[in-house]
């Protein structure tokens, strides 16, 4: 690894007038421009994707039902599912002539996996990565942007997404310079496509065709839409569970409702990694069979218990762990079902906030269990 030298970075206020924003902005993606990538061997992203299914160690559920795995997301370099849609995107755009290597500038609002799959994939090819993530990222996780070589903004959370502070303003801001590409991971195809190339695929494999229950939880969605499409054409009767946050309108849009009935009820939340307050392009809901909705304190509570399962992961790891739980008191999974849970990233980025006592007491969260 060449230029080892960490990112640099903003932070945005939400006080700023529009000239003093774009002021701060423009003289920041020059210092971008300026500075000298990271640079990585191909070979570290050549096997993103290659990910086998472990058994999970419920002392209880492997008793009753006949079959509970996940994807060891261990295996990509960024510790995330989110490397797979990463690599697609960079590399169909590389592909279709919207990124020259070595030369553009690749920008993207991020809770921090995307970015990360992006930071590296631009090392690979030596373009800059500048990135925009909501302030309650953890600390942690934006230091890990910054060790793989990405600039980052950091952006205020509890605004309207059409604030021209928000973070997805910003990345649409950034996306005017000719010489910056944003992958939008919510809208873009390639995510999708990722999914239905290599999870979908792998996780049939994995399990020998016989998954009937696969449990995801949903942001962009390119990771519901892409593995629900491609197992559902193998096997129509596989049911696909997503899981949302309250606070987030996904679960709203599956029932039916319009975006713009439904966009004033979001607000934020505190657990990272799924959910959103907008209608992603990326979203098929024909093949999301229910949406389970997770609290911040099921979640939360629930990831700090995962490692005593033997898997160390984050946020919305324990978030698809409470959903099964609710999945399997609702019926939707019967102790016939093979079942498979996304556990999107590692707990690593994530040991200051919801691993920590103090963190979890200052958000008013229990630690008593």
């Amino acid at each position: 690894m060449r230029g080892t030298q960490l990112g640099s970075i903003i932070h945005i206020s939400g006080r700023e007038t529009i000239d003093e924003l774009h002021a701060k902005l423009d003289s920041y993606i020059q210092s971008v421009r300026q500075s000298n990538p990271m640079r990585i061997d191909k070979k570290y992203t050549e096997k993103i994707g290659n990910l086998p299914l472990i058994t999970l160690d419920d002392p209880i559920l492997k008793k009753k039902y006949r079959s509970l795995r996940t994807l060891d997301i261990s295996y990509n370099p960024a510790l995330s599912i989110k490397d797979i849609m990463a690599r697609q995107m960079v590399e169909d755009a590389l592909q279709e002539g919207r990124i020259v290597k070595g030369k553009t500038i690749i920008a993207e609002a991020t809770s921090g996996n995307t970015g990360a799959g992006i930071a590296l994939m631009g090392a690979v090819y030596g373009n800059n990565v500048l990135l925009v993530v909501p302030n309650k990222v953890s600390e942690e996780k934006i230091k890990r942007l910054r060790k793989f070589g990405a600039h980052v903004i950091v952006a205020p959370t509890k605004i309207a997404p059409t604030d021209p502070h928000s973070y997805y303003s910003i990345r649409d801001y950034m996306g005017t310079k000719n010489d910056i590409w944003v992958p939008q991971q919510y809208d873009n195809p390639s995510n999708t496509k990722a999914h239905y190339l290599y999870t979908g695929p792998q996780i049939w494999k994995e399990s020998n065709g016989n998954v009937t229950v696969v449990i995801i939880p949903t942001g962009t969605s390119g990771t519901i839409s892409g593995i629900g499409r491609y197992l559902k054409e193998k096997n129509r009767n596989i049911k696909i569970i997503g899981v949302d946050t309250i606070g987030s309108i996904l679960y709203l849009l599956k029932q039916g409702y319009a975006l713009e009935d439904v966009q004033h009820l979001s607000h934020s939340y505190d657990i990272q990694g799924f959910g959103e307050d907008i209608y992603p392009k990326n979203l098929d809901l024909n093949v999301i069979d229910e949406y389970i909705r997770v609290s911040d304190m099921s979640g939360l509570t629930m990831t700090r218990i995962l490692p005593a399962l033997g898997v160390f992961q984050g946020q919305s790891s324990g978030a698809s762990y409470v959903a099964l739980l609710e999945a399997i008191h609702k019926g939707f999974v019967t102790k016939k079902d093979h079942v498979v849970l996304m556990f999107p990233d590692s707990a690593i980025p994530y040991r200051k906030d919801v691993f920590n006592d103090e963190w979890m007491k200052e958000k008013k969260f229990s630690i008593n269990y």
